[in-house]
């Protein structure tokens, strides 16, 4: 990418909040920190279909997936040997369709197959104090291919330890559906995801190996660090394979690119921003990072919250979010507790002093710790959180909130019988099985009052507080300022995101005033309604890409969209996802 002026202006840019040094980053790893801890494989089937693009009118050959499927090493040795086998294994055949006859042995023996093995590993990072730790990621190997280029995949969020990717894989009936499958489906080495990449996708801190401890949910720094941490290790011990012969090397010329949804959009950028910062570029051959929908600015975020009335910047049309309110209430607990139990500014503060006992008593805290339970039917995912509050809006039931004393073995417990009235006050149902939560009575009479005055010119608080620990810990998180990107970024924004709002990507525009701009819409509408100036450039010679005007979903099923369901449209390619269309831009930008 063009660097004019980039590099005196990046000197200009230290006026972010910081919160702690993690630490020098080592010079070098040593492949033999790095443990194997479980081995599988994952097997795609398909097969070649001719179809029309409504689009185009034109006929086209399009690799259709038939299925995936996790193996243990001992039952892809016995199937492998089997060609119908192992088809009948990847896809049984009531999955086929009508389309297909199960006694047909054409369509048994015929298709296609491609392989990953994939390592679950252990490797050494920080934490925020940092201190060693050992977390745990997933590495997936194109079996008998050069990897073209790294993908390095951060997940989307989760509250359940049995969805991050270390321990998803494990069920045999994991869900197909989540971005941990389709950022594995870029070590396929077919046409279907091309170019076939090495797949490195780490469990944050909280989840895999480390469930018994906090999630630092939001703690930008310092998920990045341990990402990257990851990546290293992971890449040394790749190498050690390379050298005793174990795996193949890279092609000449790859590059890595950082990816991500929602939690993972922010991580994805938050490791642009350190991989830069460190001097690991050359190291990863680092080529930049694609991000969708994620929370890039969370004091912009939270003022969304509560002063948005359904705004999406496309014409008359409205979303269901209303001024006050939050479409996903987990996420106000996630974001305090992450700031209480990691962020150095707010260590002397609880949630309790953030919001009310009466959203506390939904058990919100304990579905979070709920994470570090053996059984997954004993953790929640937030589907199931969701679940859960719409049968409390309903029924009611016994709420308890227990408050864990910092530094101290002491906890202070909270009990009350809540009637399904009392949970009314705090959340209401939307549309029979969602529910929203109610922002003034969520948070503390305090905390209420700050974020209601709080504008977009309110100055960053530079004296300890309450609120403004709060402020500052926000801001410190802050990926919209503070530096000037060198490498491209592509960013997938669904301007009818109620969870992780278009706001987040507005923000980025705004303050990243001397990078330049290609809009996959051409008419740039939705900046220019929301009065974002910027300079544009063409496709080829943009330091940014940026699609906001292809998607109208909210935030899981625009998930689905960046990952999968954008492949057709006006502005879609036939076969090739949003993602993968975002990967192959950055993939080709200009190193000068």
């Amino acid at each position: 990418m063009k660097k004019l002026l980039l590099t005196f202006m990046l000197a200009l840019a230290t006026m972010c909040v910081s919160a702690q040094s993690l630490g020098d980053v080592p010079e070098t790893v040593d492949p033999n920190d790095v443990t194997i801890l479980k081995e599988s494989v994952m097997v795609f089937a398909g097969h070649d279909s001719i179809v029309v693009n409504v689009q185009t009118g034109k006929m086209d050959t399009l690799k259709v997936q038939d299925g995936a499927r996790f193996f243990s090493l001992e039952e892809y040795e016995q199937l492998s040997r089997e060609p119908k086998r192992l088809r009948a294994a990847v896809v049984p055949a009531e999955q086929w369709g009508t389309d297909y006859d199960s006694s047909n042995e054409d369509y048994l023996t015929g298709g296609w197959f491609t392989d990953a093995k994939l390592y679950t590993f252990k490797y050494p990072s920080v934490d925020a104090d940092g201190n060693t730790i050992y977390l745990s990621g997933l590495m997936g190997v194109p079996d008998g291919a050069k990897p073209d280029n790294l993908v390095i995949g951060c997940h989307e969020t989760i509250t359940s330890n049995y969805e991050c990717p270390s321990e998803w894989h494990i069920s045999a009936d994991a869900p197909l559906e989540s971005g941990h499958f389709m950022m594995l489906q870029y070590c396929r080495y077919n046409l279907i995801r091309q170019p076939c990449c090495l797949v490195i996708m780490p469990d944050y801190e909280g989840y895999g190996i480390t469930k018994d401890r906090a999630h630092p949910y939001l703690y930008q720094e310092l998920t990045a660090r341990q990402v990257v941490d990851a990546v290293r290790s992971a890449l040394a011990w790749y190498d050690h394979l390379i050298a005793i012969g174990k795996v193949k090397p890279f092609e000449p010329g790859w590059k890595s690119v950082s990816i991500g949804y929602s939690q993972g959009g922010s991580v994805s950028l938050a490791t642009h921003k350190f991989i830069e910062q460190n001097g690991l570029v050359d190291e990863l051959h680092f080529a930049g990072s694609v991000c969708g929908d994620g929370p890039y600015d969370p004091v912009a975020h939270l003022r969304y919250y509560m002063q948005d009335d359904g705004e999406t910047y496309d014409g008359t049309n409205k979303t269901a979010h209303r001024k006050e309110k939050v479409s996903m209430p987990i996420v106000m607990p996630l974001i305090l507790k992450g700031m209480c139990d990691s962020n150095p500014l707010m260590r002397q503060h609880y949630v309790d002093d953030y919001l009310s006992l009466k959203f506390l008593y939904t058990e919100s805290i304990k579905f979070l710790e709920d994470k570090a339970q053996d059984e997954n039917e004993k953790q929640y995912s937030t589907n199931r959180i969701n679940k859960e509050y719409v049968k409390m809006l309903k029924e009611g039931k016994t709420g308890t909130y227990t408050k864990s004393i910092h530094d101290s073995d002491q906890v202070e417990t909270f009990t009350k019988e809540c009637k399904a009235a009392d949970f009314q006050e705090v959340m209401e149902i939307y549309k029979k099985d969602t529910a929203h939560g109610k922002l003034d009575k969520m948070m503390t009479q305090t905390c209420y009052n700050y974020f209601q005055r709080l504008t977009a010119n309110t100055p960053v608080p530079t004296q300890p507080g309450l609120m403004e620990d709060l402020h500052r810990a926000l801001e410190s998180n802050n990926l919209t300022k503070g530096w000037i990107p060198q490498h491209r970024i592509a960013f997938f924004h669904s301007t009818y995101d109620t969870v992780v709002p278009y706001e987040n990507l507005l923000s980025f525009i705004r303050n990243q005033q001397s990078l330049t701009y290609y809009f996959l819409d051409k008419t740039r509408s939705r900046t220019r309604k929301a009065g974002v100036t910027c300079r544009t450039a063409s496709e080829d010679q943009a330091n940014v890409y940026i699609r906001d005007a292809t998607c109208k979903d909210d935030h899981v099923d625009a998930g689905s969209n960046f990952f999968m369901k954008g492949a057709w449209g006006p502005l879609g390619a036939v076969g090739t996802s949003p993602d993968m269309q975002m990967i192959k831009w950055v993939l080709t930008g200009d190193d000068d």
